[in-house]
């Protein structure tokens, strides 16, 4: 209990005014259709003969109130104040529908940026842990549940007012029948609490399967063309149902809860009007206009009882989503990039790492003691078998870890003394799969950079596609669809060149950019990357020997270490070498 006020706390403490306003408003709308309803006695007086007489104290606020405003206590002018009221409260619902739509949706579209903001800022090392599909559960169904928290206020507040008006209500008519139904309510309250707690349990279970079914999904849609080409539509679709099953079973089991809840509840006011009935019947002076109210007052606050019964399940169900949130929130703060430092040396000439040690967490060290030197406006490949660590050392340059030993070092300065913006704006980066999005070919290749049309036509010249883009029907503004699926795999890759290339770099990294090119796209890509030389500063991984061929220097990466470097030529003499093994008999 004490964890779940901590989390609303901090989830809901600065929309404590918001709240205090929707709380008021309910209470001056339940407070205009308790005097409504209290005004029946009255009338049924009019209509009995008595000219309007009550002994209640709000029947004689109701006279009071005629005579200060100078209205006539007549049965008409008492039916027209009922009428006002009820129509003033309905308009008190609708301004509390109005506030309240501001505060959920506001609360709704900051939470969604606080979120996402949160993760996009944080380092690569947490977010490559993270699974795919799940934030987008987060942003859209755990945000969405997590701000209808006001509109359960409103509710809630709607509720408990109206139960206050109708308490009151039945004190000024019968104290003790009044009296008995606080207690009666508050009993059935109480005693089905264990169903609050059923409930809550089956929304953690939900909560956690709908992330791991946005998981599922999303990773599977991504990979369909795998699924379709393995044959293996049944067991996916197999799996997916257990999880579809188990959800529809969670949301049964909790409607089931929720309606044993409602049907208790309700046979348990009808129960406790019979007792009152057989009560006030036997009791000398029984007023069958009082009692009707009476009746109609229990009925309300039974009502209210189980309406609220209702949104404290509610309110039960929606906790694991908001506990998701802001741990999802808390583990992406912990793990923010930073981001602060100097800027990026202009003209640099060399860059060099320095014993460069790095190891992933639960994992064997996977690069050591690296050193070496790239030469400003040169061409490096490194190669070397899968596993070796010529990822790493690219994930390294980019920024995107820390070396744990050792320091890359950009003409005596330290990398890490840079800021990582300044530093990745000078880094362009291709990689084997491309991230397109579904949009243009004019906005992948700026690719949110400000930059000119004439700018993106440039890139797409220096990346050898803008023949290819001029020869489709819209030009530049053709969509390429999702993950660009309606280019070929080497008009994406030059599509993506032309991206890295319209920030016209310092570095560019190709990291298997080629690797599944045919031959004569690969031929234009090794066109486009020759215009370079000596204007970037390029770094291809590769496994074929064509894709390197032409570079200034090779590094061969084996087991974590760089254990051989030369030119192409150089290193395939030396016959020992996993240069001359791997490449040799193709030279």
């Amino acid at each position: 209990m004490r964890r779940t006020h901590e989390l609303f706390r901090r989830a809901f403490g600065p929309y404590v005014p918001h709240t205090i306003a929707i709380v008021l408003l309910a209470a001056l709308g339940s407070a205009m259709e308790g005097l409504g309803i209290s005004a029946i006695v009255p009338a049924f007086s009019f209509a009995g003969g008595q000219a309007g007489t009550a002994a209640d104290a709000i029947s004689q606020i109701i006279q009071h109130l005629f005579s200060f405003i100078g209205l006539p206590y007549s049965f008409r002018f008492l039916l027209f104040f009922m009428g006002v009221l009820f129509v003033l409260r309905t308009v008190l619902v609708l301004v509390i529908q109005y506030v309240t739509a501001r505060i959920v949706y506001g609360y709704e579209r900051d939470l969604r940026t606080t979120l996402f903001g949160n993760m996009v800022r944080a380092g690569w090392p947490f977010l490559s842990q993270q699974k795919v599909g799940q934030l987008d559960q987060l942003l859209i169904t755990n945000t969405t549940n997590t701000s209808q928290f006001f509109n359960f206020i409103s509710t809630l507040a709607l509720i408990g007012t109206k139960a206050i008006a109708y308490i009151i209500i039945a004190i000024n008519l019968a104290p003790t029948v009044a009296v008995a139904s606080l207690l009666a309510g508050l009993v059935a309250f109480v005693g089905l609490r264990p169903l609050f707690s059923a409930a809550k349990a089956a929304s953690v279970r939900v909560e956690r399967l709908n992330r791991g079914m946005a998981h599922f999904v999303s990773q599977h849609v991504g990979g369909m063309k795998t699924i379709k080409a393995a044959a293996v539509e049944e067991p996916v679709e197999r799996t997916i149902g257990e999880f579809f099953e188990s959800i529809r079973s969670l949301f049964v089991r909790m409607m089931v809860l929720r309606g044993t809840t409602e049907t208790l509840v309700r046979l348990f006011g009808l129960g406790f009007v019979g007792i009152v009935f057989v009560v006030m019947y036997q009791t000398p002076g029984f007023n069958i206009a009082a009692f009707a109210v009476i009746v109609y007052v229990i009925n309300q606050i039974f009502s209210q009882v189980q309406a609220m019964q209702v949104q404290m399940h509610a309110l039960s169900t929606m906790v694991p989503y908001i506990g998701s949130v802001f741990a999802q929130v808390d583990d992406a703060r912990a793990n923010r990039e930073e981001t602060g430092g100097g800027p990026m040396p202009t003209q640099w000439e060399t860059l060099a790492f320095d014993h460069v040690s790095f190891t992933y967490p639960g994992r064997e060290r996977t690069l050591e003691d690296a050193s070496f030197e790239i030469k400003r406006g040169g061409i490096v490949g490194i190669i070397g078998p899968s596993g070796a660590g010529k990822t790493t050392l690219v994930d390294l340059l980019m920024r995107l870890f820390d070396p744990h030993k050792g320091e890359i070092v950009l003409d005596g300065v330290a990398a890490r003394t840079v800021s990582r913006t300044a530093w990745r704006t000078q880094v362009g980066y291709v990689a084997q799969d491309s991230f397109l999005l579904n949009d243009t070919i004019a906005r992948n290749i700026a690719f949110y950079h400000a930059c000119s049309h004439e700018e993106i036509v440039a890139a797409a010249k220096a990346a050898s596609v803008h023949e290819f883009i001029e020869s489709l029907p819209q030009g530049y503004e053709t969509v390429i669809g999702d993950r660009g699926v309606l280019v070929s795999g080497g008009q994406r890759q030059r599509i993506a060149l032309a991206r890295a290339l319209v920030r016209m770099p310092e570095l560019l990294i190709l990291d298997e950019a080629t690797s599944s090119l045919d031959s004569e796209t690969e031929a234009a890509v090794h066109e486009a990357i020759d215009t370079l030389r000596g204007k970037t500063t390029i770094i291809i991984i590769a496994h074929r020997l064509s894709t390197v061929a032409s570079a200034d220097e090779l590094l061969v990466v084996e087991k974590g270490r760089i254990t051989e470097r030369g030119t192409p030529e150089e290193l395939l003499k030396n016959k020992d070498s996993y240069f001359a093994k791997a490449y040799g008999p193709r030279a």
